[in-house]
């Protein structure tokens, strides 16, 4: 005879596979659900500290910037004494104009009124020809020997070869008035042009290396040069250090316990004892991938409590604290594990 099941039966095996089952994925679940904790951290700039120094050797006329003072990139910082570059400049500036008056002329030629006067000197000469030639004409008519001596026709010939002569070089150096310059030249006194205007460029980039300006915009932490201060490139050595300022981060040494709760872009709070009142909104936007360790752990505290990763946090923009403040980040959850 077949039994039937009880439903009292079927209901306490459901019961138990149900407990069994939470038993098995409590620990997933509770992971799942995320947490809120709080972190140790410190205020930083957006980017590492910035050492600017120069690559120009003189004696610093100026510093314009104190610590703390905000700057905007491309503002003067510092600036040296740099007279003999610029004195180098102003000579350049002379020979690049000399030139490119060299390179004007060659390229435009002869002008008119050397073109004339070329045609001047045609006409001299032809005439100077044609009368010599008339010459010839009169003392080959006579009887040598008789009314003209040989050495008088010959002193006659030579005038008429020379006039002849004089005449082809005067057509000629009209013809080249009248072509131009050559090319050649034109692409010599250009080259020099270019050269010169190259060498110009270069002494003011190195003059340019006298006046030290803000890379980015930030704030200046320290400042080490001094007015009168003698800089040389053999011995190289900062003028100040500065950090870009906004927006601020927030680096927190997030424990081994609570990495699983930390996640991109996730929202967190941060307070400050020097700052009582303020709570300032950040955003993880980094987090490391190498677990790092308190190089200064508390005497009798958990080893495994020394262990920590470095997460970055962007502050929202607008933020003023000092860079290096400790803080406290009061981490939310995160959005995809509430």
């Amino acid at each position: 005879m077949q039994r039937r099941k009880s439903p009292e039966g079927a209901n306490v095996k459901f019961l138990t596979a149900a407990v069994l089952v939470s038993m098995l994925l409590g620990p997933a679940a509770l992971l799942a659900q995320g947490a809120s904790f709080v972190a140790p951290g410190h205020v930083e700039g957006a980017g590492p500290t910035l050492s600017i120094d120069t690559a120009a050797t003189g004696t610093v006329s100026s510093v314009l910037v104190r610590e703390g003072s905000q700057v905007h990139a491309g503002q003067t910082l510092v600036t040296l004494s740099c007279k003999p570059l610029e004195a180098e400049v102003r000579a350049r500036q002379a020979q690049l104009a000399a030139a490119q008056a060299t390179f004007d002329r060659v390229k435009n030629g002869p002008r008119p009124d050397e073109i004339r006067v070329g045609e001047a000197v045609v006409g001299y000469s032809q005439a100077r020809a044609e009368e010599a030639k008339k010459t010839l004409d009169r003392t080959e008519a006579l009887q040598e020997g008789v009314t003209v001596t040989e050495a008088r026709v010959l002193e006659v010939k030579r005038d008429s070869r020379i006039a002849d002569a004089q005449l082809e070089e005067a057509r000629a150096r009209l013809s080249l008035l009248r072509a131009g310059s050559r090319e050649e030249d034109i692409r010599q006194s250009q080259s020099l042009r270019d050269a010169a205007a190259a060498e110009l460029d270069t002494t003011r980039a190195r003059l340019d290396q006298c006046t030290i300006k803000a890379p980015v915009d930030g704030i200046v932490l320290d400042v080490v040069a001094n007015p009168g201060q003698y800089l040389s490139l053999a011995v190289p050595q900062p003028l100040l250090h500065m950090v870009q300022d906004d927006p601020l981060r927030v680096r927190a040494d997030v424990g081994l316990r609570d990495l699983a709760n930390v996640c991109p872009s996730q929202n967190a709070t941060v307070s400050a004892e020097a700052f009582p009142n303020a709570s300032i909104h950040a955003q993880v936007t980094t987090i490391s991938p190498m677990v790092d360790r308190r190089s200064d752990p508390a005497e009798g505290s958990d080893p495994d409590a020394n262990d920590f990763v470095p997460v970055v946090l962007n502050l929202q923009s607008g933020s003023k604290l000092p860079i290096g403040l400790p803080v406290t980040v009061h981490f939310q959850p995160c959005a995809s594990k509430t």
